[in-house]
């Protein structure tokens, strides 16, 4: 015969729903008797074991087992499945505490006033096994000594000194209590005479009082003639009085002397006659009268006897009347273990008397077909029956807390719902070759596969298939494998449902008031829809035991995620303050009611559709949340600072690959950036390069992008929580533009002020940076508010900006030029108001006005002394100034570094207007605009060559000039061939470096064999003007007539080109 069965226990299942403070020690207990009791019957097979401890547990500790990760495993070699159960249950229920709370603990432990010394000595060896202490019974002499009630005892320790041990003191503890029993013995006689004495005068007074009650015509409790005190309707009924501090009476019919009297004899009272219960063991009773307490009296059935009762949550048990326990008496009520006068304390609310116990027993309660057995306690002269919270929450009367899906099938599935996978006919079925699964992981796939196939998600498939895809089995963290199918041949037959998936814009406004949150998680949440049987075929895959095919939904089909969002919307249609992005489901509410109806209208409908919940994943009733990459709170949103992190820790791109990962990195957290545009500005520039991703980019890296990178870390640790939208509230949009991109913020103002609900950015194309301000400023106010069309369109908003002449151009009798109007029209289907503010005012004007110093420069901080010139000697200085005839303008930069005096700009452009030789050689009208030539990101970079002559003394001029910095080398030659001019590029390149690119004309000595050879082994890109169309070459061309000019006046003065040779050659290097 089996032990288990020929023995019985009378173990209880386990609480795991009572006290959570208690619940460590509860289930250290409980696991010792269970050990205990597994010993006794001889189990002592580890799958028996586990098998007992889930039985003799309930189903309470069942349905924790099964929802702890990793708790239920199949049995291996070496692997005890007892254990590994009892240590995740350990875990569960007994979380390790730190050592210093544990010692705190210890030593706040006190001897009650009527604990025996061995209940207190149990006490302490059991917190001191949670300490960890090197030598326990020191620390248990001291606190015992510290601690313990008699003073007998402690001196018996102090004079023996650090001689005493814990033996001698439990010796010392039990033959001092002995003592005091036998003492106590010799009073005992006279004790119980005074007591029957004052039990004698107690009912001579009670029966006094009753005569006299019979003569009053007025209420005692509140003094009124109207009724008699035993009138329900009595105002004082549950009033405490403030002389003598009980509940039931005003202090005009207080009948107490002294306040301080009645309570010594309260205490007197509870200490003489309960000395064998400690206040901690005391059980309060916290019923009040409620005058419409209809909703709180249920008519339940006692022992097949129907009787009223009140529910009281504040009770840990129930009690009735003496006089109701005579009427259950009556009535044959089936009661069972009656006990007269049990060793129980109980005591009412605002009231430190006990209760008089005349006994308790056992019976059943029903109530709405559910039962449950209970022991009841019977009070004299008791005034209601009172039904505890233990007993109301098993019958359903009595809710506290939130209400949690119970649906604990293992994989169960949306009631009447069968999806089918739309496909596509004419698309070929593909049947696709096995791919082998590694050694190592067969047996874990196979245990896999038979546990879908247990649960039912899949099945086998008998017969051919025209459908076969591959199985991909993934390793995961924890050693379990997930088995997933390559479905990218399949879903090509697969049809799109393009039902749309919610975004965090048309979220994020219902949120709108809310101040508490929760967040479901569906567990498995595909695999509780069931695939029609048409539509299996489709998801039919290979392994090493056959073919097998999903019979629920499966991650891989590509319209999963929207069938799945499509059925959970439906669900959820009546569920106000709920909204779901496929299988994660936020409900929030305003306060704590209107929250918690809300979550239990959803969890309803989810358990009515036999919907399961992850519950280790599911959050209630918080004040912040994570949602999909966000934090919501009441405040607004924010991203998650994880995101955040990785951007701020994020070090400089070194390839054109990581700018593109870069920029996308911040895209996501880019939407709380002001000035997103303006910052990334610099490293987009980079992606204009057009250089291949995996080119190094170190050389074009420069101080702006390091400040960029900055700026943007700075703003992301600076972070703001954007606002939830409100159609009702009054709505902004500034607007405003820089040289390189514009920005917008929507902000909308209520009672509390106002608060910035979203940024915009755009970056501005070539073709708009060329655009004047005045254009950059109407783009950015029409870019804005299209930006915004979600919150604007078909509300009255304000449209803010910090360009004077907008308010006209949108003006009803502007007439603006035919783009401007053409930007404007784009506006008629708002309706806005144009308002001016400063840019000083403007929050959006300083994001876009961050980027306007693109570059420290090296003499930002440099200190000048400048010479003041007395008025009547300018002309000395004005000669000087222009010797080598610059123009205006350089003229000026030499002026303004050296002297000073009042009227010097003018000065400057008369003697450049007046010179003889500046007129005659002056440039012509310039020509129509051109397409610039782009701009090189670094120095001698991009290089253009040209020559010059043959002068009057046959010589040549060859230019070498830096498209970046306009760096000019300039060389006198006597020849032009192609040896002579790469032996002056190699002297010039060995000072400065090979550049990347070299510009020149088609002249012989630059289209010869020779020179290609040469710009390949320097690994020189040589670039070629189209023929007549110098301005190709247009910066050596510019730097040519500047050279040209002098060498014309120098001619006409008819001086040696070798006296006008330092000018023109330091001027120029």
């Amino acid at each position: 015969m089996n032990p288990i069965t020929s023995m019985s226990t009378n173990l209880e299942n386990f609480d795991c729903d009572g006290d959570p403070a208690s619940v460590s020690v509860r289930w250290e207990k409980w696991k010792r008797a269970l050990s205990i009791f597994l010993t006794a019957s001889n189990v002592e097979k580890p799958e028996k074991k586990r098998a007992c401890l889930l039985h003799v547990g309930g189903l309470g500790l069942q349905d924790v087992y099964y929802n702890i990760p990793g708790a239920h495993v199949d049995e291996t070699e070496g692997n005890d499945i007892y254990e590994i159960a009892l240590s995740k249950l350990d875990e569960y229920f007994a979380p390790k505490q730190s050592n210093v709370y544990e010692r705190h603990i210890f030593r706040k432990l006190t001897q009650g006033n009527e604990e025996k010394f061995e209940k207190f000595l149990i006490r302490l060896r059991d917190q001191a096994e949670k300490c960890q202490f090197i030598n326990q019974d020191e620390h248990i002499i001291d606190q015992i000594t510290e601690k313990c009630n008699s003073v007998d005892l402690r001196k018996e320790i102090l004079m023996v000194k650090d001689k005493i041990t814990l033996d001698k003191i439990i010796r010392k503890a039990n033959a001092l209590e002995a003592v005091n029993r036998q003492i106590e013995g010799f009073t005992n006689k006279s004790s119980l005479n005074e007591n029957d004495q004052n039990t004698i005068n107690k009912i001579h007074s009670v029966n006094s009082t009753r005569s006299k009650r019979m003569k009053i015509d007025y209420c005692t409790r509140c003094g009124s003639k109207s009724h008699q005190a035993d009138n329900k309707n009595c105002p004082a009924i549950d009033k405490r009085c403030n002389k003598c501090n009980f509940i039931g009476h005003f202090r005009e019919q207080c009948r107490s002397k002294r306040t301080k009297n009645n309570f010594a004899s309260n205490q007197n009272y509870s200490n003489k006659t309960f000395k064998s219960k400690k206040d901690s063991e005391f059980d309060y009773i916290f019923h009040i009268e409620n005058d419409d307490g209809d909703d709180s009296v249920v008519q339940c059935s006692v022992g097949s006897v129907k009787i009223k009762m009140l529910i009281d949550s504040g009770s840990k048990h129930d009690i009735i009347s003496d006089k109701t326990w005579n009427y259950l008496k009556l009535n044959k009520v089936q009661a069972f273990n009656q006990v007269r006068k049990p060793d129980k304390v109980l005591k009412s609310y605002g009231n430190n008397k006990p209760l008089i116990i005349i006994g308790s027993f056992e019976t059943i309660i029903s109530l709405n077909y559910m039962n449950r057995q209970t022991t009841i306690y019977v009070i004299k002269d008791g005034t209601r029956d009172l039904l505890g919270k233990h007993t109301a929450i098993a019958l359903g009367v009595l809710k506290i807390g939130l209400h949690i899906n119970n649906i604990t099938t293992e994989f169960p599935k949306f009631k009447n719902i069968s999806v089918e996978i739309p496909i596509d006919e004419t698309v070929k079925p593909v049947i696709q070759p096995h791919r082998r699964i590694p050694i190592p992981l067969e047996n874990k796939v196979n245990s896999k596969l038979e546990e879908l196939l247990r649960k039912g998600i899949i099945e086998e498939v008998n017969g051919p298939s025209q459908w076969v895809s591959p199985m991909v089995p993934i390793l995961k963290e924890n050693g379990e494998i997930r088995i997933c199918i390559d479905m990218r041949r399949a879903n090509a037959a697969i049809k799109r449902e393009n039902h749309p998936l919610p975004t965090m814009s048309k979220l994020l406004p219902s949120l709108r008031g809310a101040k508490y949150f929760s967040r479901l998680d569906i567990k498995d949440a595909f695999h509780q829809i069931e695939i029609h049987k048409d539509s299996r075929n489709i998801t039919t895959f290979s392994t090493s035991k056959g073919l097998y095919r999903y019979k629920r939904l499966m991650f891989g089909i590509t319209c999963a995620p929207e069938i799945f969002q499509k059925i959970l919307e439906k669900i959820l249609l009546k569920c106000d303050g709920s909204i779901n992005f496929i299988d994660d489901i936020l409900v929030f509410g305003a306060d704590s009611n209107e929250h918690d109806k809300r979550l239990e209208k959803v969890q309803e409908v989810l358990q009515k559709n036999g919907i399961q919940l992850n519950r280790t994943k599911c959050l209630y009733r918080v004040k912040k949340i994570q949602f999909l990459g966000h934090e919501l709170s009441e405040n607004g949103v924010k991203p998650l600072s994880k995101y955040i992190d990785s951007v701020v820790t994020t070090q400089m791109p070194t390839t054109i690959e990581e700018v593109q990962s870069f920029l996308g990195l911040i895209n996501f957290v880019g939407k709380w950036i002001p000035n997103l545009a303006t910052l990334t500005e610099p490293f987009r520039e980079l992606l204009r390069l057009k250089l291949n991703k995996s080119v190094k980019i170190q050389r074009y890296i420069t101080n702006k992008h390091d400040e960029a990178l900055i700026k943007i870390k700075d703003s992301l640790q600076k972070i703001s929580t954007l606002g939830y939208y409100n159609p009702h509230d009054r709505t902004q949009v500034m607007a405003d533009a820089s040289p390189v991109g514009l920005g917008a913020v929507l902000i909308q103002i209520d009672n509390n002020g106002p608060r910035i609900i979203a940024f915009g950015n755009k970056s501005l194309t070539d073709c708009e940076k060329r655009y004047c301000q005045t254009e950059k400023e109407v783009l950015a106010l029409v870019w804005a508010v299209e930006h915004f069309k979600i919150y604007l369109f078909g509300k009255v908003f304000e449209l803010i900006t910090d360009h004077k002449p907008l308010e006209v151009i949108f003006g009803e009798k502007s007439k603006p030029c035919a783009k401007i109007d053409r930007w404007v029209l784009r506006l008629q289907a708002y309706q806005y108001k144009i308002i001016y503010k400063p840019g000083k005012s403007n929050i959006a004007d300083p994001f876009s006005r961050l980027c306007k110093i693109k570059q420290e420069q090296p003499f930002d901080n440099e200190n000048y002394i400048n010479l003041i010139v007395e008025y009547s000697r300018p002309v000395a200085v004005l000669k000087a100034a222009h010797e080598g005839h610059p123009g205006i303008v350089a003229m000026k930069g030499r002026l303004r570094t050296k002297v000073w005096w009042s009227g010097i700009d003018k000065d400057a452009e008369n003697i450049v207007k007046n010179c003889k030789g500046c007129t005659l050689v002056s440039a012509p009208d310039p020509p129509n605009p051109m397409k610039r030539r782009e701009l090189p990101v670094a120095p001698w970079v991009d290089v253009s060559l040209d020559f010059m002559g043959p002068l009057p003394s046959e010589d040549y001029i060859f230019l070498v000039v830096d498209y970046y910095s306009r760096y000019k080398e300039i060389k006198i030659m006597r020849s032009t061939t192609t040896e002579d001019t790469i032996k002056v590029l190699k002297e010039i390149f060995s000072r400065l470096g090979f550049p990347s690119t070299i510009t020149s004309d088609n002249g012989p000595q630059f289209k010869s064999d020779t020179f290609a050879e040469f710009c390949r082994q320097c690994g020189i890109v040589h670039l070629a003007t189209i023929p007549y169309w110098p301005q190709m070459n247009g910066e050596v061309e510019r730097q040519n007539r500047s050279v040209l000019k002098r060498l014309k006046i120098s001619q006409i003065e008819k001086k040696r080109l070798e006296s006008r040779s330092y000018g023109l050659f330091n001027d120029v290097q």
